[in-house]
């Protein structure tokens, strides 16, 4: 049962979910909160998300289908945590994650000089 006053770990699970919009519901999967037939679809999501992230025709992060979908998971990870107000720490959380993790790998690209691609499976 979800406890409100769990509202800092659903924001942890928000920031999860702004570097890889599965990433908190994966960890619901993981940790048995999500099971049978969709926790293996959950699970099974977020290793294609990371093996197509990596794919030119990927969106961009901060492309409103990415950020929306980055909110929405974090969103629904965050209710299952800490009920309405989790939902909405680990939205915010998701939102603020995916701006600034855009913006720090940039940083990262232009200071070391190094591929983005290359960066981009550091970050992973």
């Amino acid at each position: 049962m979800p406890s409100r006053l769990r509202w800092p770990d659903a924001a942890l699970a928000g920031l999860g979910s702004s570097m890889r919009s599965l990433a908190g519901p994966a960890m619901l999967a993981a940790h048995g909160r999500i099971t049978g037939r969709p926790r293996i679809a959950v699970l099974g999501a977020a290793i294609g998300e990371l093996a197509l992230d990596k794919a030119p025709q990927a969106i961009d992060r901060t492309a409103l289908p990415a950020v929306g979908g980055r909110v929405a998971a974090g969103a629904y990870t965050g209710n299952v945590i800490a009920g309405p107000l989790g939902a909405a720490a680990a939205a915010l959380a998701a939102a603020a994650g995916t701006l600034a993790g855009s913006r720090a790998r940039k940083l990262v690209v232009d200071t070391t000089g190094l591929p983005d691609p290359v960066v981009a499976i550091g970050e992973d």
